[in-house]
């Protein structure tokens, strides 16, 4: 579970008592008439879809994201990670997408270029030289499998892509494949097969045949992976070997002695945090700014940043997310009266005030 963090305040303005925020304006998308779509509300936008809609969701990365159209942008260099999103509105060419935490549950409006393209079918990559028909050596990207593209040629419509993840892979396939929503795999990690255990560090290369060939004959690079299936030993330096999980399954050859491939560098780092000093209530509406519209709330009794606003009845609020501390407005009288704006039933109820001995 995400940690969040805060500063304790001493309050001393008057303040009028807490009142339901008022509801935030539905907006239509530019380019769309109210007729063409339904306005978006976006805190009722932000509770998690049910099982059986089969929503579909994105991944983004880190860059810039503003909490309200023309507000301030948060650089995001504190993120290091993808992060799975749902979009719910557009503007141009921007997005805004649920993100949708244990923690709390937010809007945030990002650039579309954030947004990671998704597998959307079985992919089959021919292995380097054209496909092999009387070879089992394959490679497959599975639908859900998030890759980042590298390149795009307009003559046949195909885009460079890198997929990473247990295994590293590089390949172009067709336009059609790619796109901005998917649903997410079914199968986390390695599919067990019963087969043998061939063990591998970062870097191993899997092969189209059993012999080196530098990058001629490199079907992937073991990444964040490290357990093959051995299908057979070839001889004392080589073994056919597979491997599959929800987005991606592959067969080929790993030598023992061939040197590492080189793995692209790894997104993964020390994101900052800040110090919690107070708990605020589950439900506790997140306002994009003091005076500004709500985009989220709070999920549970948590423990946040809590500041002094700057302005009477509001306060600053900073929670952990996936771009680093981010700091909201939350309204009220104190940190123990703040207005509410969760959706009835979307998380648990606040536990009750203390009684006095």
């Amino acid at each position: 579970m995400t940690a969040v963090c805060v500063a304790s305040v001493a309050c001393g303005a008057s303040v009028t008592p807490p009142q339901a925020p008022p509801a935030a304006k539905p907006r239509t998308p530019t380019g769309a008439s109210a007729a063409d779509k339904p306005p978006i509300d976006p805190i009722a936008a932000l509770a998690p879809p049910a099982a059986d809609e089969g929503a579909l969701s994105s991944t983004v990365v880190p860059g810039p994201i503003q909490l309200e159209l023309g507000g301030t942008a948060v650089s995001g260099a504190g993120a290091r990670r993808p992060t799975r999103v749902g979009v719910i509105d557009r503007e141009g060419n921007l997005v805004r997408v649920a993100v949708r935490l244990d923690h709390a549950r937010f809007s945030a409006w990002l650039d579309h270029k954030y947004v990671l393209p998704m597998i959307q079918h079985d992919v089959k990559i021919d292995p380097p030289g054209g496909p092999r028909f009387e070879s089992d050596v394959e490679l497959t990207l599975h639908p859900g499998a998030v890759v980042q593209r590298l390149a795009h040629r307009d003559k046949d419509k195909k885009t460079q892509i890198r997929y990473d993840g247990a295994v590293e892979v590089e390949a172009w396939i067709d336009d059609r494949a790619l796109g901005d929503k998917g649903h997410p795999s079914d199968h986390v990690g390695r599919i067990p097969t019963g087969r043998p255990t061939y063990m591998v560090l970062p870097g191993a290369v899997i092969r189209t045949e059993p012999r080196w060939g530098g990058e001629i004959n490199q079907l992937a690079l073991v990444a964040n992976g490290y357990a093959l299936d051995t299908i057979r030993e070839i001889d004392a330096s080589w073994a056919e070997v597979g491997y599959e999980d929800g987005d991606v399954s592959v067969r080929g050859f790993v030598s023992r002695h061939d040197p590492p491939g080189r793995l692209h560098a790894s997104r993964d780092g020390d994101t900052p945090v800040v110090t919690p000093n107070a708990v605020i209530a589950s439900g506790t509406c997140l306002f994009a700014r003091a005076g500004g519209e709500p985009v989220g709330y709070v999920v549970g009794d948590r423990p946040v940043g809590f500041d002094d606003g700057g302005r009477a009845g509001w306060w600053e609020v900073t929670i952990d997310t996936p771009w680093g501390p981010l700091g909201f407005a939350a309204r009220g009288a104190s940190k123990s009266e703040l207005v509410a704006c969760a959706p009835a039933g979307s998380v648990p109820a606040p536990a009750p005030p203390p009684t006095s001995p």
